[in-house]
């Protein structure tokens, strides 16, 4: 959707951003650094192979990082611990190897102070309830207890995961939850302020949008937000079916 207006390289100039999803990337290009380092405010690499993140402090106007699906482990950000990088606001890293819930919280703490859309979907440290991957069986703590920690160490946080923190229904169960073959998905129950924000976030104005995340190669830019909607399909089927149902009442 947002490759749109944008050049050879996938940089639209209008929206300040760039998609460099689905590449197989291993590493970012200097001479794309060099090129749209100062420019970009909204980063997607999705669906690569990056692990070296230190290009990250050439892009100082930097607000939105999309990294879902490359790998990264906790040891991966050390070398960026000892300057935070303030102005990124919204941060996914969805399907990535991060395992220990307390080292990801002190690392994203240390980094990305100012963080207030997160989503760590399929991480092995996440109960995510999403069945994205089938390391939230065996996660030795709540999905409560995963969204108190990283609230307490990002005081600025607004969105984890497909949960707005201000809802006043929240998940109570965690795992998910087998029954015989079939897997039973969860019941996103919403508020009606959690509802108009989450329209308001994700930018899905009813249930026929044509792009409601069913092609799951890259992230796509919400216009006039700050922030990308996390478009793995399993969240984007769960809030479609709360459109319909939202729309039939």
């Amino acid at each position: 959707m947002y490759q749109n207006n944008a050049d050879a390289n996938g940089y639209n100039a209008n929206k300040k951003e760039l998609n460099l999803s689905d590449r197989n990337l291993r590493e970012l290009d200097t001479a794309i650094i060099a090129t749209y380092g100062e420019c970009i405010e909204h980063l997607d690499l999705s669906h690569n192979r990056i692990t070296r993140l230190e290009w990250l402090y050439q892009m100082p106007n930097l607000r939105c990082l999309i990294m879902d699906d490359n790998r990264l482990r906790e040891s991966h950000f050390e070398k960026l611990k000892k300057v935070p990088l303030p102005k990124i606001t919204t941060l996914t890293l969805n399907k990535n190897e991060l395992s220990d819930l307390d080292t990801t919280a002190e690392m994203l703490q240390q980094i990305f102070p100012n963080l207030e859309y997160l989503s760590l979907h399929g991480n092995p440290m996440c109960p995510d309830n999403l069945c994205l991957q089938p390391f939230s069986e065996f996660v030795p703590y709540e999905y409560a207890h995963y969204r108190d920690v990283l609230s307490k160490s990002l005081p600025h946080l607004k969105f984890l995961d497909h949960f707005s923190l201000d809802a006043k229904q929240l998940p109570k169960e965690s795992h998910c939850i087998k029954q015989e073959k079939s897997i039973q998905q969860p019941i996103i129950s919403f508020s009606g302020d959690l509802w108009s924000k989450l329209k308001n976030f994700l930018s899905v104005p009813n249930a026929t949008n044509s792009n409601t995340g069913q092609n799951e190669n890259g992230n796509r830019l919400v216009s006039s937000l700050d922030f990308f909607s996390f478009q793995h399909r399993v969240m984007i089927q769960h809030i479609n079916e709360c459109i319909r149902k939202e729309t039939a009442t």
